[in-house]
């Protein structure tokens, strides 16, 4: 449903078709934004792990979203938990819409393990993100991640089950 622009009333008789067109349709077209949403759990036997130090995909199947939008702003976010293997590892996470980082530079958020044992514990992740200004259409969002020189970075998907999710607003 597309958004058209309100008539502007004056003395004309008020015909059925006036009133689908500009009032009926108009708040379906809003509701459809309303209703706009994607969303993934992922669960699995082994948690995901990377050691790459630029950003790739971090499950391009599970951790896709596509949603087709009207145009406008899209909240993205992420929950889940993130463990370095060694200490003071950094594990950083980005999105990529339609295959484009959205930050090119280190990402949305970085985890850093901390001291000794640091990289030995499942640390709490998760971020929430505008995305502004988006066309109409159909699009496609990846969470991406990456690690420090030497590290190896975990998302635990057995006993943790991450989340990542999209909505128009």
């Amino acid at each position: 449903m597309v958004w058209t622009t309100p008539k502007t009333w004056s003395s004309e008789p008020l015909t059925s078709l006036d009133l689908n067109t500009h009032v009926r349709d108009n708040q379906n077209h809003l509701k459809d934004r309303l209703d706009a949403s994607a969303s993934r759990i992922i669960r699995g036997a082994r948690a995901i792990a990377t050691t790459s130090t630029a950003f790739v995909d971090v499950d391009s199947l599970n951790l896709a979203l596509t949603l087709t939008t009207h145009g406008g702003d899209v909240l993205l976010g992420f929950t889940g938990s993130i463990k370095n293997k060694v200490n003071n590892g950094t594990t950083s996470l980005n999105v990529a819409v339609d295959g484009v980082d959205y930050i090119a530079d280190e990402g949305i958020v970085s985890y850093q393990s901390a001291g000794s044992n640091g990289g030995l514990r499942n640390t709490p992740a998760s971020f929430v993100m505008l995305i502004a200004g988006l066309s109409a259409g159909s699009h496609t969002f990846k969470l991406r991640w990456k690690t420090s020189h030497n590290n190896t970075s975990n998302i635990d998907i057995v006993r943790l089950h991450p989340q990542f999710w999209a909505k128009e607003i």
